[in-house]
């Protein structure tokens, strides 16, 4: 009888195989349909604006402080009413909650002076950051087409002025504390999507305002650094 015992080991192995094998299908599935509904949103627009984990790093919003997770579903709402959802995103991380604001919402091609139509929206945001202590990051970034002006000379200084001057703004304007702040400009090193067409090279051209979690300028550096 000393196969029973062979035989009642290789079931037991073959139930756990079976019992892990559910357990990751089942992980997948979920993380299939949350990535689904995001591209869904990305490619037909509408809803009350994207939530998009980042790159397998994202957070769930119950593990986003409650704060910010008010913050970010009160100007998903707000964006969605100015008809902003399928150009303006909102992305958790692991680090900070990002907004994304692509093609020429906030700036016309070449340019760095901030569109009159998109105030309210800045506006938005700063009533909102008034609210919570954490530090922001505004990040520039372009596509790969080359600039040589006299006011910028490459796609760093275009980048960097954008960052700068949303900064500006928030806290100028919107009287936020300027010592929360840190401009980033990528230039077009950082592209999202190939810059082979015009609408790839439309999604490249963002300012991306991060709301970090915890203080970036720790001995942790903010992401992208």
């Amino acid at each position: 009888m000393r196969w029973l015992l062979t035989y009642a080991d290789l079931i037991t192995l073959l139930l756990a195989f079976f019992i892990v094998m559910y357990a990751i299908s089942k992980v997948d599935v979920e993380r299939y349909q949350q990535l689904a509904r995001a591209l869904s949103q990305i490619f037909h627009g509408g809803g009350s604006g994207l939530f998009l984990p980042e790159g397998g790093e994202g957070i769930s919003s119950g593990e986003v402080p409650a704060e910010l997770a008010d913050l970010s579903e009160g100007l998903a709402a707000f964006l969605s009413e100015q008809g902003l959802g399928d150009q303006v995103f909102i992305t958790r991380t692991s680090e900070g909650i990002i907004i994304s604001f692509t093609g020429s919402v906030l700036f016309d091609s070449g340019r760095a002076d901030l569109r009159p139509t998109t105030l309210p929206v800045l506006d938005k945001i700063a009533g909102y950051l008034k609210a919570i202590p954490n530090f922001v990051g505004v990040a520039g970034s372009t596509d790969d087409l080359p600039i040589n002006t006299p006011f910028f000379p490459s796609n760093w200084e275009l980048s960097v002025v954008r960052a700068t001057t949303v900064i500006r703004y928030l806290t100028e304007k919107g009287g936020l504390d300027p010592s929360r702040f840190v401009a980033l400009g990528f230039g077009e090193y950082r592209p999202l999507f190939p810059n082979d067409t015009e609408e790839g090279r439309r999604k490249n051209r963002r300012v991306d305002v991060i709301i970090y979690y915890q203080n970036p300028f720790s001995h942790k550096a903010a992401p992208g650094l």
